[in-house]
């Protein structure tokens, strides 16, 4: 609540129930609460919207640039994949374990 005590509070609440009145005070007090809400609601919509706005081009540059760089780090599709380390290669294809490719003899 910025700078606002308890005294503070307790001095305007004080001159609000003499200025309007004991009939007029919870009348009062709820146009406040629906107007701070109000405030509120808006404040955080335009809060959302800015951040958005200034998200938006950060994003799509960081995009294209990770674009730029799997386009530049792609294999040809024919190209062996490499292997990861401490794996060993495997030694049949699945056209090979299927019957379709008689196996490598490399020995």
């Amino acid at each position: 609540m910025g700078n606002l005590g308890w005294p503070e509070i307790t001095v305007i609440v004080v001159v609000a129930l003499v200025v309007l009145g004991p009939d007029r005070l919870p009348q009062a007090a709820q146009q406040l609460g629906s107007m701070i809400r109000a405030f509120r609601k808006i404040s955080t919509g335009f809060r959302q919207e800015l951040q958005n706005a200034l998200d938006e081009p950060l994003e799509a540059k960081a995009r294209q640039r990770g674009a730029e760089a799997v386009a530049q780090n792609q294999q040809p599709q024919s190209a062996k994949p490499t292997p990861i380390a401490g794996q060993a290669e495997p030694t049949t294809t699945t056209k090979e374990r299927d019957g379709n490719t008689p196996p490598n003899d490399s020995s």
